[in-house]
This record gives C-alpha cells, sequence and structure tokens, in this order.
C-alpha cells in the first residue's frame, strides 16, 4: 500500500495538470469567442457600410431635396463612425467660407455656423483632401443636445470632378485613429453625397426658375399662393395679424402704347427693385401678372399695413423711371386677425385696389373687413 506521501504527490500533479488543462481549454475558448466577436463585429461592419453606401445611392437617384440628402448623409456616417453628433457645410459661392446646413445632435443654435477654410478644424481636412480628426478649440465646438462641447471632430471633405463642395463634421467624444478601410469609406460616402447635393441643387435651382417672374426676378404668382397659404398657415397658428396689399401701376397701358412695350418692361423691373427694397426683409413681394404685383404682410394688422403701403406709394410718386418718365401707383389692402377670414384677403385687397383707381388713383385704400363688399366691387 502507497504511503500518504506519494498519494498526496500524486493526488497535487494531477491536480496541477488539471489545472493547466483547463487554462489552456479556457484560453482557446476566449480565443474562439474574441475571433467569433471579430467576425461578428466584421459582419455587422459589413452590414452597417452596405447600409450606408445604399442609402447615398437612393439619394442620389431619387428627387429629394438638399436638405434631405444632406441628412442622410451626416446620419449614417455618425452612426457608422459612433459620432454623438454630426453637421453638414456646403461652400458659400465667392468666399471662402462655408455655411452649416444640416445637423444632427447639436443645440438650436450651436456656435460654428460658418466655418472659415482657412481655420481649424477645416484647414487641416482640405490640406490633404483626406478624412481627419482634429482636436476642436473651445471658440469652435459646438453645443450638444446632451450637453457640453465634444473634444473632437471628424471631417470629411466633400468634393467633385475636383471641385471642393463642402465637408462633413463627425464630432466624437474621445480621440480615434482612422483605419485605411474607414478613411476609404468616408471619401466613398462624400463623393456620393457630393453627387447627391449637385443632383438637389440642380433640382432645387429649377424649383426657383418655375417659381420666379423672368422679367422682375420676383416670385411669381403660383409662388405667391405657395407663400400666401404658408403665412396664413402661420399666422392661424400664432393667432398674429397678417394683411395683404394689391398693387397697380396707373395708365401703365399709355407707357406701352407711347413708348413700347421693352420700355414698358424696364419700368416693370424698376418697379419691382422698388416695391422689393421698400419692403421689409420679412415680406414677400411677387409679381401678380401684367403690371400688377403683391405683397404679403406677415404679423401686420391694417393700420401698420397703410403705413407701408403709402411710404411705397410716396417713394414711387417721388422716383424718375427709364425715360425720365413719373408714374404713380394705387394700392388696395385688406387686413385681418381672424383665421376664417383669411382666405378673403386678396379678393378684399383687390376691390380695395379697384376702389382706389375709381377714386383718382395714386392713392392708398383700405378695405373694411367688417363690412360686406358692395354689388359694384362683387363685379370688379
Amino acid at each position: 500500500m502507497p504511503d500518504v506521501a506519494s498519494v498526496l504527490l500524486i493526488t497535487s500533479v494531477l491536480f496541477i495538470i488539471a489545472v493547466v488543462l483547463l487554462t489552456i481549454a479556457l484560453m482557446r475558448m476566449r480565443s474562439m469567442t474574441s475571433r467569433l466577436q471579430l467576425a461578428l463585429d466584421d459582419e455587422s461592419g459589413a452590414r452597417d457600410r452596405a447600409a450606408l453606401l445604399l442609402a447615398m445611392a437612393s439619394a442620389v437617384n431619387s428627387s429629394l431635396g438638399l436638405e434631405e440628402v444632406l441628412d442622410v448623409a451626416i446620419r449614417h456616417a455618425g452612426r457608422i463612425m459612433g459620432a454623438v453628433a454630426g453637421a453638414m457645410y456646403l461652400v458659400v459661392p465667392g468666399k471662402t467660407e462655408m455655411r452649416r446646413q444640416a445637423q444632427f445632435g447639436l443645440t438650436t443654435r450651436a456656435r460654428g455656423g460658418v466655418r472659415a477654410l482657412t481655420e481649424e478644424p477645416l484647414h487641416s481636412a482640405l490640406a490633404t483632401m483626406r478624412p481627419v480628426v482634429v482636436r476642436l478649440g473651445e471658440e469652435s465646438a459646438p453645443g450638444l443636445e446632451t450637453g457640453g462641447h465634444p473634444p473632437h471632430v471628424l471631417v470629411v471633405p466633400v468634393q467633385r470632378s475636383g471641385q471642393l463642395m463642402g465637408a462633413m463634421e463627425l464630432y466624437l467624444n474621445a480621440w480615434r485613429e482612422l483605419t485605411e478601410d474607414q478613411s476609404d469609406l468616408l471619401i466613398g460616402v462624400a463623393s456620393q453625397a457630393a453627387i447627391a447635393i449637385r443632383h438637389a441643387q440642380l433640382f432645387q435651382a429649377q424649383e426657383a426658375n418655375a417659381l420666379t417672374d423672368e422679367l422682375t426676378k420676383l416670385p411669381n404668382r403660383r409662388a405667391l399662393a405657395q407663400e400666401f397659404l404658408k403665412e396664413t398657415t402661420r399666422a392661424r397658428r400664432h393667432r398674429k395679424p397678417i394683411a395683404f396689399l394689391m398693387v397697380d401701376i396707373d395708365h401703365f397701358k399709355q407707357v406701352n402704347d407711347t413708348y413700347g412695350h421693352l420700355h414698358g418692361d424696364a419700368v416693370l423691373a424698376e418697379l419691382a427693385s422698388i416695391l422689393s427694397t421698400g419692403a421689409r426683409e420679412s415680406d414677400v413681394c411677387a409679381r401678380y401678372g401684367g403690371e400688377e404685383f403683391a405683397l404679403i404682410l406677415h404679423e401686420t394688422n391694417d393700420a401698420g399695413a397703410r403705413i407701408l403701403a403709402e411710404r411705397i406709394r410716396a417713394k414711387v410718386a417721388a422716383h424718375t423711371f427709364p425715360g425720365g418718365l413719373k408714374l404713380t401707383i394705387s394700392i388696395g389692402v385688406a387686413a385681418t386677425t381672424e383665421a376664417a377670414m383669411f382666405t378673403t384677403l386678396i379678393e378684399r385687397a383687390d376691390q380695395a385696389l379697384y376702389s382706389a383707381k375709381m377714386g383718382g388713383r395714386n392713392q392708398v385704400r383700405v378695405a373694411d373687413m367688417k363690412v360686406a363688399p358692395t354689388k359694384q366691387q362683387q363685379r370688379a
């Protein structure tokens, strides 16, 4: 029978062997788990990259507006890179700066709305035209919705055919080194974004042309209708007054008959300039048709509308038009705070204009919205 010492020795050896084998097995399991996790991460990353490129390709081939295109780019790219917020900047034509056009995760009035091309964080990325991570200075770090300011930003230049169009800024809570694959992916996203942006800009330009009067460069009647709906909706929501002005050149037919239509066109263009500069920046000035123009004055009652109308009338009367002509205008005004009467504003302003014409021209008439129009006005 073996003695106790021998038994203990054999038991200890077996225990040590068991521990070693168990350790090796655990290490193998951990290694396998790590490889599986890497494979899953890689597969997930591949899916994310595919989803991002597919989203960008869809934006390129769709009729999305510019804002939607920019939003698709920064949100998908931000999710791939783990960004806490993001912004898309576009180059301002004729200037060495970019303006923020879309964002997510930032406060409403986050600093950095304008970025100079020669300053950080843009300068480093634009110098190489490659994605780079830049430390944000206190003066350039925008505010986050979740609070605080991001310490770092991943800047991705957006260019097409060698032309700089803008840049993506993806804000990070920690510094990170970009892999070559990540950098290439971001460059691919930026290329797709550039194409989508260009398509959206062309579509936007076509829409603007369709809504602009070619002669005066003012919004046309179709655009006026859209703006009127938007402004009345806003007035109804905020319970604010709104006013509508109808403007007509007095005896304009004589200008065309005496001096010709080309001279008449020059007069119309000149009047358009006077009206647009005479109105407030927030007002809408449009060509209604022929020699008639219209203005939408938001948050303006009848007294305020009359004051502005009189100022414009006097300005036109004092102006010398092409060919040394002195002309006058008549203006009809309608204003109300009652939402139920918003749809009648254009008709009542037109009736007030008719009254100004019949009353001798070169004057402003304000419609009494509390009184029904006369039969003579209704026929007009």
